[in-house]
């Protein structure tokens, strides 16, 4: 009976450590890679912006890519001369996303109190070629609309900018 319930024991443990070996293997295939935008170094444009890595969970992966541009760069990526506006600081302040015939509509908490010189002329166009290039990297992306807290109008007047029309 000992020896019965042993190999019963063995078997459970071979079977969950397969089921968990399979799990880890599926989660992994559920990954995507994709970039994010930052920029490199000082230089002359305030638009120029330059792809990283990262990996994402699919389906969601222009959620992901988001929040992995909320992040920002590792600090590995920043002693390397990569910055940008976003940072710890910024991570969580993704509220939603949803695509509409091929407009992004995308929806943060406000982190203009976190990086306020993103409304200069440059500061502006920096913090929108960083969104607007790892938003528009995936092919059901055509244009995209932000707002904070719902309101595109906080966003745009945030940056001295007019806010995109929509249909």
């Amino acid at each position: 009976m000992r020896h019965a319930s042993a190999v019963v024991l063995v078997a459970a443990v071979t079977l969950a450590t397969s089921a968990s070996v399979q799990a880890d293997t599926q989660g992994a295939t559920r990954a995507q890679a994709v970039s994010i935008y930052v920029p490199r170094g000082a230089g002359n444009s305030c638009a120029r912006v330059l792809p990283l890595k990262r990996l994402v969970r699919t389906p969601a992966v222009l959620r992901g890519a988001l929040q992995a541009l909320l992040a920002g760069p590792t600090k590995t990526e920043r002693a390397h001369g990569y910055g940008g506006w976003f940072s710890a600081k910024t991570a969580d302040h993704l509220r939603s996303v949803r695509i509409t015939r091929g407009i992004a509509y995308i929806d943060f908490r406000s982190f203009a109190r976190d990086i306020p010189n993103a409304s200069s002329s440059c500061g502006s166009t920096l913090l929108l070629a960083q969104l607007d290039r790892t938003v528009k990297q995936f092919p059901t992306v055509r244009s995209a609309v932000y707002s904070f807290d719902r309101s595109r109008g906080a966003f745009y007047e945030w940056l001295q900018r007019e806010a995109p029309a929509t249909r």
